[in-house]
């Protein structure tokens, strides 16, 4: 887990802060999903490995980017560069989507439209849900 968590943290930074900040919540949450279908460890595992968050904590973050992933194809590249990088790393054998060499430029602009995509939805869903203040900012 140490491995995935640094791996993605190089990209979108820390996830193993307290709090949640978007840009460490969305670190987590990616660090999460790898570490259960990339690493192999449980809901439970993963949730004491991150402060001690609870497995269900777990379980909604795996859901979300699951459903992101489904969503965005921004995400979904950006799990497939970290899913090669990981497998790269840990010395698997490379398997035909893992033998392309990825650029840093290239994961590097996957991140930013994914965390700006991310930034777009948290608008969209606060002016949806009347969290605007009277300046009209959200």
């Amino acid at each position: 887990m140490e491995q995935i968590d640094s791996t993605v943290s190089a990209e979108l930074g820390p996830g193993r802060v307290r709090g949640n900040e978007q840009g460490p919540c969305f670190s987590r949450q990616i660090s999460m999903y790898l570490a259960k279908y990339v690493g192999g460890w449980s809901a439970v595992q993963i949730g004491k490995f991150y402060n001690g968050r609870h497995h269900t904590t777990v379980l909604h973050a795996i859901r979300k980017i699951e459903k992101l992933r489904a969503e965005d194809e921004s995400i979904d590249a950006l799990l497939e560069v970290l899913t090669a990088t990981l497998s790269e790393e840990v010395g698997k054998c490379p398997t035909e989507s893992t033998q392309i060499a990825w650029p840093a430029e290239l994961i590097e602009a996957i991140a930013d439209r994914v965390l700006g995509r991310l930034a777009e939805l948290r608008r969209e869903e606060s002016v949806g849900s009347g969290h605007c203040t009277v300046s009209g900012t959200c």
